[in-house]
């Protein structure tokens, strides 16, 4: 069980059979040093809530238009279109407080189905179709091999003028340059939790978004970080290794596949 994994930590279990990670992503992993056949399950899921809320922030900061001037006209969010990329526990919950707003919700998934949640749940190849008719799109998707600069130049630019783009999965997931280039044009606004990292981790960017109005970000702290949600979140996991440790099956397993 652990938050992170080390090279030096993965040679030294040498029994290792399976890996429980605390935190809900799994992209931190080094996935191509885990030997075949270790099981993997990360903590989806545990920190959907706060993170959910925090992303309600990020929309409604710029639905509002906060950082802008009177002239600039505010957006009603009931009977706009939520698209959420990304319909598992994050966006779920979000889509929860969507309906509150008397929003109408889209999920994309990869594995489509029905959820109260949402009006409708597409697959993610028909998330084009959608994405020129949505009001507010949200990324909740993990980062992996499928989602690595998804929101490309070409999908960016097919956004409806003055849509709001928050992203809570992972920086990786947008396409930095076009995204700085898409905003100075001032077609669609966007609020993140995070950013780009660097081949060390750390997070940042190349461009200056501060500099513009539509742009708005917080330092990577949309779990909260506060103990109830730290004690929810080891509590899931360690009710998933007992799962597998009693019955050899947990929630959660992630194909390295996905990853290499």
């Amino acid at each position: 069980m652990c938050w992170g994994l080390t090279e030096e930590a993965l040679r030294e279990a040498r029994s290792l059979k399976a890996i429980q990670t605390f935190s809900a992503g799994v992209d931190h992993l080094p996935f191509r040093v885990i030997p075949k056949g270790v099981r993997i399950f990360s903590n989806a899921g545990a920190y959907s809530i706060p993170v959910a809320e925090h992303a309600f922030a990020l929309i409604l900061y710029l639905a509002k238009r906060l950082p802008a001037g009177k002239e600039v006209p505010r957006v009603q969010l009931q009977g706009k279109t939520l698209l959420v990329f990304g319909a598992g526990g994050i966006g779920s919950q979000a889509a929860r407080l969507a309906k509150a707003f008397g929003m109408e919700t889209v999920g994309v998934s990869r594995h489509p189905a029905p959820s109260p949640e949402f009006d409708q749940v597409l697959s993610t190849d028909r998330v084009d179709q959608v994405l020129p008719t949505s009001d507010v799109v949200l990324i909740a998707a993990p980062l992996n091999r499928g989602t690595m600069g998804f929101f490309n130049n070409s999908r960016l630019r097919m956004m409806k003028q003055g849509a709001i783009l928050v992203n809570v999965g992972r920086g990786e997931i947008v396409d930095e340059t076009a995204l700085y280039d898409v905003l100075r044009s001032g077609k669609i606004w966007y609020g993140t939790d995070v950013l780009w990292r660097d081949r060390e981790g750390k997070e940042g960017t190349s461009y200056q978004f501060q500099d513009l109005p539509c742009f708005i970000s917080t330092p990577h702290v949309a779990s909260g970080n506060s103990e109830d949600v730290r004690e929810r979140a080891m509590l899931m996991a360690a009710k998933n290794v007992r799962s597998y440790l009693d019955r050899g099956t947990a929630q959660n397993e992630v194909n390295p596949s996905d990853y290499l």
